[in-house]
């Protein structure tokens, strides 16, 4: 299972990471732990029952020795065997790592791992099994009860929706090392429940020992009476002392994760949704001023894992109504006092983080107002699922939504699985608003921060440990010190939208000047191998964008590493945080692969356009104008790269297989792409095949040009655009032969089934090739719940014919018109034909490709 997990470990677009070693150590543990339980399940058995079925026990048990020498030699013995079982796997990594050729290998690294991770675990799990066979006296029955407790004993608590890591054995919160942070977030949580675990383990050991079967066989009633004769003073003074800092540590433990640090279960966060719901729901329509300006003052303490947040906020009454109340969602976890003029608190909810406040006098139209905030998180102790990935003490990220209390009636808090909603009597849930065709409130916000902003003004004073550079949204106008703390001011260039970042971290800093553009990449200095071609990919990124769809509004464009906590890459304005896992350890040192440090920096560069200059209502179809252009932006950009048409598939590929995986997984409905409601694998898998399509039929320069009049008419403005609004500006460059394509493709769901069904080939006399192939072809429509029918034919697909087995080389095609289901073409080539193809570059979202190639 190892070696198969290590040698098809793709991470994206078919490409590998490089074999860094806490890759290895994550693949060992995962392989190897399922399997080392059930063979020391087994041997436990097997050493505890081996002196009595060789017949022994009596002889080794009359002599002198102390009832633990036994115990702990079989428990010692078992654990071994884990140990050398995990460090064989270890080998075979360490073998993988100098195969592929890469020689930074870490042993500590191998060694830590374990020490932290797998040793507390496989010790605490040999004394306990080792206990059980001692404890219940029977091999059989033994396994029957170690396979409950250690396999089955979580089944049990999970249907229970118990969640407490100190009642399922070995277990302790979340911890992962990273290359940027080491082992975190929660290693101190992760000691103290190890410590837990390993001497309840030594207790239950030492206490099976009392009960030890020495001699002839004996009755558990029998066992017990001889308990005193079993024992001394001494082993009694052992199995207290061992019992009492079990219970001082359970203690310890218990007070940090159920009283200091509390949580819920699955089964209490959906009565709070549904109470929330019903409580609230009223409120949903309750008018709120608008945030217009930000100011910033963050204290980031990385290694006490605090933060201290104080801020100026400028908000505006947009409505023509009077504002007398204000309703606040508050994050629980951060102490937040707020400010508002002439606000009084009239109610606090504390189990939903929901505060009333009453304004009086009230906010009236157009008055604006200075509301101030202070917001302070502090770790206290350890909890029981792990510490927050924002705060760490290397890599913070703190998301402007957690600094910030959430104004309004969240629908986010809402359950939002449809079969729940009925079992509890809640009404259906519309995952977004309608498309509307007459524009009417929900034009007048965005469906990323809703009603609560607009495009706003951000200023920021971050300071941070001396050994870390802070970074945040905008210019750095000035950078000083104080008291021992490293402090930068920051300031956006432009209004942007209310969703940004503030990262803290020990960086290395790699710049490059584009026109008046800064490139900025922040990273690790362990990871350096790729930063040459973010450089690259990013100042690629810049000039296709700016000649095609507009200015860049921003004085830098930043990439920002962070750990691996998640595997993910976002866009703020100008600033693009990217996962440590993710395109800094990517192998790229085949040019013949895909790059995809070209594709998610391109990607996460066109949101710089499409979500941060325009973005949609909050209707139906407004991912489309963000994710499906920002896709649709990248596989241009990366088209420019390719060295031939057949190099594009690959890309294409992966976004068309995206789209059909999701659709085959839709619960609710599917819906045309210029209704899409969030469905990632719409707007991003069907979205960008369909416009790189569009693209191949009418020309890149005619969508950009509908995309760049589009952005024009709508950047930095509201009201926002709506889906719509688009397909009005593109219908124009569609000429009257392809205007089916704007319906088939974005108002409705389409698909196709194409496929070759003979070709052969003969040589001609002057040397050249004719080639005849068969086609059968179908245009499927469907409905949002899958029902397909096949529709009449008068389409334009492309047949070609390649010279290779490796379909690399397209040495002929041509567009044919498809007016009926079985068709027969001839082309004639100039070289030997070894394949041919309909649709040979995958343009088309066609069900199953594997059959249109012969």
């Amino acid at each position: 299972q190892l070696i198969a997990g290590l040698a098809s470990g793709y991470e994206y677009f078919g490409l590998k990471s490089y074999p860094l070693t806490y890759f290895m150590a994550d693949q060992v543990s995962g392989s190897s732990s399922l399997f080392i339980i059930i063979i020391l399940v087994f041997f436990s058995g097997e050493l505890v029952w081996r002196d009595r079925d060789v017949q022994v026990n009596e002889v080794i048990d009359s002599t002198p020795h102390n009832t633990l020498v036994p115990l702990f030699a079989k428990t010692l013995s078992l654990f071994s065997l884990s140990i050398v079982i995990h460090f064989i796997l270890v080998i075979i990594a360490i073998i993988y790592q100098l195969i592929n050729g890469y020689s930074n290998i870490e042993l500590s690294l191998y060694f830590k791992d374990y020490l932290y991770n797998m040793f507390p675990v496989y010790l605490t799990m040999c004394a306990i099994l080792v206990s059980i066979q001692v404890i219940v006296n029977h091999k059989y029955l033994g396994y029957m009860v170690s396979v409950i407790l250690l396999l089955g004993f979580d089944i049990i608590l999970l249907i229970m929706d118990i969640n407490s890591n100190m009642l399922s054995i070995g277990s302790s919160p979340y911890m992962i090392y990273s290359d940027l942070n080491g082992f975190g977030p929660s290693n101190i949580g992760v000691f103290w429940f190890n410590l837990y675990w390993v001497l309840f383990a030594s207790f239950l050991l030492t206490l099976s020992g009392m009960i030890w079967n020495r001699g002839t066989q004996k009755t558990f009633k029998e066992r017990l009476k001889s308990v005193k004769g079993n024992t001394n003073k001494s082993y009694s003074i052992i199995v207290l002392v061992n019992g009492f800092l079990w219970v001082l540590t359970a203690s310890f433990v218990f007070y940090n994760t159920q009283i200091l640090n509390t949580y819920k279960s699955s089964d209490e966060y959906e009565k709070l949704a549904v109470d929330y719901e019903k409580k609230y729901k009223k409120f949903k329509n309750l008018p709120f001023p608008k945030l217009i300006d930000a100011k910033y003052n963050i204290d980031i303490f990385p290694k006490n894992k605090k933060a201290n947040v104080s801020g100026d906020l400028t908000v505006y009454n947009q409505h023509d109504v009077s504002i007398d109340s204000i309703f606040l969602n508050i994050n629980k976890q951060w102490n937040l006092n707020f400010d508002f003029p002439n606000a009084s608190i009239i109610s606090k909810d504390e189990k939903h983080g929901v505060l009333f406040y009453k304004i009086d006098p009230p906010v009236y139209p157009g008055d604006t107002l200075v509301v101030k905030f202070e917001n302070k998180y502090e770790t206290k102790g350890f909890s029981n699922g792990g510490e927050t990935t924002s705060i760490v003490k290397n890599g913070s990220f703190l998301n402007n939504g957690e600094i910030l209390p959430e104004i309004g009636y969240n629908s986010f808090k809402e359950i939002g699985d449809k079969n729940k909603r009925k079992k509890l009597g809640l009404p259906p849930k519309e995952r977004m608003p309608e498309l509307e065709i007459n524009c009417g409130p929900n034009c007048d916000k965005n469906y990323l921060t809703g009603a609560f902003s607009d495009y706003i003004n951000v200023e920021s004073i971050v300071s941070t440990s001396n050994d870390q550079i802070a970074i945040a949204p905008g210019s750095l106008i000035k950078q000083w010190k104080k008291n021992d703390r490293n402090y930068f001011h920051y300031k956006l260039d432009h209004p942007s939208q209310n969703f940004y970042s503030f990262i803290s971290g020990q960086y290395e800093v790699a710049k490059r000047k584009w026109k008046d553009v800064d490139i900025e990449i922040y990273y690790d200095s362990k990871h350096s191998v790729n930063i040459e071609m973010m450089l690259n990919a990013v100042e690629r990124s810049l000039e296709y964008y700016t000649q095609n769809f507009g200015p860049y509004y921003h004085k830098q464009a930043r990439i920002i590493e962070f750990p691996r906590f998640s595997n993910f890459a976002q866009a703020f304005p100008g600033t693009m945080p990217y996962s440590e896992s993710f395109g800094f350890i990517i192998n790229l040192e085949d040019e013949k692969d895909n790059n995809v440090i070209d594709a998610v920096i391109a990607h996460e560069m066109a949101h710089q356009w499409w979500a941060h200059q325009l973005i949609g209502a909050d209707m139906q179809g407004s991912t489309m104008m963000s994710e499906a252009f920002s896709e649709y932006s990248a596989l241009m950009t990366l088209k420019k790269l390719a060295k031939t048409p057949m190099k594009m598939r690959e890309f294409l590929k992966y976004d068309h297989d995206r789209y059909l995986r999701g659709r085959s997984g839709e619960l609710e409905k599917e819906l045309p792409l210029y209704k899409v409601e969030n469905q990632q694998y719409i707007h991003y898998g069907k979205g960008s095949v369909i416009l790189y399509a569009l693209q191949d039929y009418i020309g890149e320069d005619k969508v950009n040009s509908a995309m760049k009049e589009f952005l024009e008419k709508y950047r930095y403005k509201t009201p926002y655009p709506r889906s719509i609004d688009f397909i009005e500006i593109l219908e124009t460059r569609v000429p009257d032969t392809l205007k089916y394509l704007i319906d088939d493709w974005f108002r409705e769901i389409t698909l196709y089934d194409n496929r070759l069904k003979t070709a052969t080939a003969k040589e001609l006399k002057n040397g050249k090739y004719e080639v005849e192939i068969d086609i059968e072809a179908y245009k499927i429509k469907a409905d949002s719940v899958g029902n397909e029918n096949k529709v009449s034919l008068n389409e334009w697909i492309d047949i070609g014919v390649f010279s290779d087995s490796d379909e690399e080389n397209l040495i002929h095609q041509k567009r044919v018109q498809i007016v009926d289901s079985i068709m027969s073409f001839t082309m004639i080539v100039d070289s030997l034909p070894v394949k041919a193809a309909v649709d040979p570059r995958h343009i088309l979202i066609d069900r199953v490709y594997s059959d249109n190639v012969k």
